[in-house]
């Protein structure tokens, strides 16, 4: 049985990269999602979906749906940090969390949600995790509800009637 995990739980700590700001002197809407991804892979290797589990299994994970809402500028060269969290799963799936924030001076940046699907590399289509990913998402997600349902997760993508 997999330990308690540390909340928030870091899966990143960097620094905003040059060739990721735009004409607005931000970062862009894809280095965003650049970020993030490197945090789910950071996820993914902790719940045992790495390369090694990659090679024996021919298994992994597919993106299914991204939502990004930003709250705030991060400009060139500024230290973020990504708190990573499993709001859910189920046999095959799982629905990832993550904030970006200012790491010295804590505001958030961005949020991004992800569901992403456990699939067999050889034959393309889903497949159920195995019971020691199951054990691990358990333990994240224990962790995750510990910190409630995040405020901005969930939300959807749309205009506001006039």
């Amino acid at each position: 049985m997999m330990k308690a995990i540390e909340t928030p739980w870091i899966s990143v700590r960097e620094t905003v990269r040059d060739e990721w700001i735009d004409f607005n002197g931000h970062m862009t809407n894809a280095a965003y999602v650049t970020a993030f991804d490197i945090a789910s892979v950071a996820l993914l290797h902790r719940i045992g979906i790495d390369p090694a589990y990659r090679e024996r299994e021919r298994c992994s994970t597919f993106a299914l749906e991204l939502h990004t809402v930003f709250h705030c500028e991060l400009p060139a060269r500024a230290p973020y940090l990504i708190e990573t969290r499993v709001l859910d799963f189920d046999a095959k799936r799982i629905h990832l969390f993550h904030q970006i924030k200012h790491a010295e001076e804590n505001f958030l940046a961005a949020s991004l949600e992800v569901v992403t699907i456990h699939v067999d590399l050889d034959k393309r289509r889903s497949t159920p995790f195995p019971e020691s990913v199951v054990e691990r998402l358990v333990a994240y997600r224990a962790a995750s509800d510990n910190l409630g349902w995040p405020e901005v997760a969930s939300r959807r993508v749309g205009l506001k009637p006039a």
